[in-house]
């Protein structure tokens, strides 16, 4: 199974990222394996887990939330082909495929990062207001990476 995650809305719409089998994380830190340059982004936002039995993601009490088809993230979900997962500014959709590699693909594996350039937030849009289950403490998995302070 090919999983492929298509930028549908911010930069570089069409770019594709290929998954293998194995743990992704999402954010600006920089042990992260794909990194939008982007605010609303924190340092390590999500997890991707790519495993035999699906493909996971789980939020990492990032500030502004992951959503999954519009619903914030409260737990770990199961994806499934079509899904759209917002993250920051932009917006992807999950792509899982039996057949041959699709053509301008992004091939990660766990060792592996990928850039992606910051969206510019629309005129009038505005930060979410933090509810109160975000004004906890951030907890981290424990086996997320550590944390990487930004230059």
């Amino acid at each position: 199974m090919n999983v492929t995650m298509v930028v549908v809305q911010g930069r570089p719409v069409g770019k594709r990222l290929h998954f293998t089998r194995g743990e992704y994380y999402f954010g600006r830190g920089e042990e992260c394996h794909v990194r939008p340059d982007s605010d609303w982004v924190s340092r390590q936002h999500c997890r991707l887990r790519v495993a035999p039995e699906g493909v996971f993601l789980r939020d990492l009490a990032s500030l502004n939330g992951t959503l999954v088809n519009g619903v914030l993230l409260t737990s770990e979900r199961r994806l499934a082909h079509g899904d759209q997962v917002q993250i920051g500014q932009l917006v992807f959709e999950l792509r899982l495929e039996a057949a041959s590699e699709p053509t301008r693909t992004t091939i990660l594996s766990a060792d592996s990062t990928a850039e992606v350039p910051a969206v510019a937030p629309a005129p009038d849009a505005r930060r979410p207001e933090p509810d109160s289950a975000q004004n906890l403490p951030a907890a981290r998995p424990a086996d997320a990476p550590p944390s990487v302070p930004r230059r």
